[in-house]
């Protein structure tokens, strides 16, 4: 994997899900998004091994594992909301609509005429099947192909020696035979042409053809993604800190608490502060 141009911070890649979430066309990307994600998972896999070598009951490990969760869990639905995305460009684009593909990343971009190429053979799967040539668009300013030059015949000269040949005889004419028979003209016309009901499909036929409704292809509703539901450990809780902490990383933040501190922190570094006696949970209503 080549470098990243710069690191991503996990502000960034939440940001970049929000505006995807909410926005029904792919938004503009960095260039090295892919590689930028995976700098990031590395990175926090990295910090929380570091924590968990350190102290793996603490404040600061449960928030780094936390991060670490959370980011993975952004990056996939990313993915999958810039697919979505670019499935529908590249299907529009088989019906012949015309794209821009600034926006997109180089792997995204190849994955796009993937699908596009897929489609238009998706599409034209009963034409092939029903044996339909494919014409071939031709333009009206090619240049057309030099004449090659025309080669002259040059009579062979006859070697002296070698007699002519003799002039061929003419046939005596034919006698004239017995005169063919005339045929009436009604046999001739039931003769001459095909039977009606082979040469041309019934009427109720083409009246079934002329009915038939046009294939509608269902699109999709402004690329639409469900909601998730939202996770439970990220709820707010209230709790005063009952001494001073060290500066650490939390799901979506770093914090700096002191002693008697009542601050709102996510509800699983509530739990883990408190259960190592580090705060004391305070009830908010009066």
């Amino acid at each position: 994997m080549s470098p990243v141009l710069e690191h991503m911070t996990f502000d960034e890649l939440s940001e970049l899900y929000r505006v995807e979430m909410n926005g029904s066309s792919i938004s503009p990307a960095r260039r090295d998004l892919f590689r930028a994600m995976a700098d990031l998972l590395t990175r926090l896999r990295g910090e929380y091994e570091k924590q968990l070598a350190l102290d793996p009951d603490s404040v600061m490990c449960e928030g780094a594992e936390h991060r670490r969760k959370s980011a993975e869990r952004l990056c996939k639905e990313i993915v999958r909301i810039r697919a979505t995305k670019v499935c529908n460009m590249a299907f529009l684009g088989a019906l012949g609509s015309k794209n821009s593909l600034d926006v997109l990343t180089e792997e995204e971009k190849s994955y796009y005429y993937k699908i596009m190429e897929a489609s238009k053979a998706h599409l034209s799967e009963v034409d092939r099947l029903r044996g339909k040539r494919v014409t071939v668009a031709t333009h009206i300013d090619e240049v057309p192909a030099r004449d090659l030059p025309v080669r002259e015949e040059v009579p062979e000269e006859i070697p002296e020696g070698i007699p002519e040949e003799a002039p061929a005889i003419p046939e005596a004419p034919a006698e004239p035979g017995p005169e063919p028979e005339t045929v009436p003209p009604e046999d001739l016309l039931q003769d001459g042409f095909p039977d009606t009901d082979d040469a041309f499909p019934p009427e109720d036929v083409m009246a079934e053809w002329a009915e038939e409704p046009e294939v509608r292809v269902p699109m999709p509703d402004n690329g639409a993604v469900p909601e998730e539901e939202p996770d439970e450990s990220l709820e707010p809780a209230l709790i005063r800190i009952l001494e001073d902490l060290p500066e650490f990383a939390g799901p979506a933040r770093d914090y700096r608490l002191c002693k008697e501190d009542v601050v709102t922190v996510p509800k699983v570094m509530a739990e883990a502060l408190i259960n190592s006696g580090k705060a004391a949970a305070v009830d908010p209503s009066p």
